[in-house]
């Protein structure tokens, strides 16, 4: 189902999109401070909804509330949850907007983050994995950066950080070899977007263990005060025609190739899971010319998923999901109405 929202810049359609993102990652995809997303004049934010699932019994009615003061609550069924992790697995979703093109034009922690959004839906130890990993590179990075050096502590931290790494960098090379079949199915409904290959670096050289790398560069991870190799620094590396894709592509030519790979993304979760994630596309029009916005759409409808798209013309749409079900929305002054 497309749920299609026009109207002037500023009337507040990149708003709710925010919202809806608010209950899926307990997060504002444009602000780093909640606090921020809080109207001036409010005290609060409140933002609910009721998430319906093929099985009535995995329905839920999700809750977010946050205070101008920076006190934030979320609630499952009437009840408090405690982690942004419990939100994503009742609503999993997709963004595509403006600094989407980070993907594949910013640096390393975009990839990675796009990675461990698949890998976390598909592998249910892998959240708690992730923060065991984070504590103790926290702590060994903690050490480093100490005048004097307890060479036993570093051994120690060592010792328990890198088999967690090892672990970490299994799963996504896992996921990538899954993956990637996904990502050259999608990429061939799309023209124009050459030939694709997706290679995973793992953050330390194959020819050795993550153990064997970190001893090996000791003295390094010494005079910089951090741990220099390891999952933190691994990558999804794209390229197209045998270049990296960010250096040969147009501008257009990016932002469908970031389509094709959140696309497929959630082609391979929807296989895995049996369930569809919400889309969330902010000014689909932008850098897309009608015939590839085209073929993004019927990607969309042949995933089955629900999908907010939002634009400035009505007319933009209009041609693009007629044969298909839709609802229109027109926004204007923070207010939305059907139509």
């Amino acid at each position: 189902m497309a749920n299609i929202i026009y109207g002037v810049n500023g009337s507040g359609k990149t708003s709710l999109l925010e919202a809806i993102y608010l209950l899926g990652r307990g997060r504002s995809f444009r602000h780093r401070d909640l606090r921020m997303v809080v109207n001036h004049q409010a005290e609060e934010l409140v933002v609910s909804a009721k998430v319906k699932k093929k099985d009535p019994l995995r329905s839920h009615q999700l809750g977010i509330k946050r205070g101008a003061s920076g006190n934030f609550a979320a609630r499952l069924d009437g009840k408090a949850i405690l982690t942004a992790a419990q939100l994503a697995t009742v609503l999993p979703m997709q963004l595509i907007d403006a600094q989407s093109f980070s993907l594949l034009e910013g640096g390393p922690l975009q990839r990675r983050q796009f990675l461990d959004w698949g890998v976390f839906h598909v592998e249910q130890s892998y959240s708690q994995l992730w923060a065991r990993f984070q504590k103790t590179l926290k702590q060994r990075n903690q050490l480093l950066r100490h005048a004097r050096i307890d060479e036993d502590s570093l051994r120690a931290w060592t010792a328990e950080l890198a088999p967690l790494g090892e672990q970490i960098s299994t799963h996504r090379k896992r996921y990538v070899d899954g993956l990637v079949p996904h990502i050259d199915a999608v990429a061939k409904t799309f023209d124009g977007l050459g030939v694709l290959e997706v290679e995973y670096y793992q953050g330390w050289s194959e020819k050795m263990s993550l153990t064997e790398a970190m001893d090996f560069d000791s003295k390094r991870d010494l005079a910089v005060g951090a741990t220099c190799h390891g999952a933190h620094k691994a990558d999804m590396r794209v390229r197209v025609d045998g270049m990296p894709a960010a250096d040969v592509l147009s501008r257009g030519q990016t932002k469908l190739l970031v389509y094709a790979l959140k696309l497929a993304q959630a082609t391979y979760f929807r296989d895995k899971i049996g369930e569809s994630c919400v889309f969330l596309l902010d000014d689909l029009p932008a850098e897309l010319d009608y015939h590839h916005r085209h073929q993004v759409v019927s990607c969309l409808y042949s995933l089955g998923c629900q999908f907010f798209v939002t634009g400035v013309d009505k007319k933009d749409f209009e041609s693009l999901v007629k044969d298909n079900a839709y609802q229109m929305f027109h926004m204007e002054h923070g207010a939305i109405t059907a139509g």
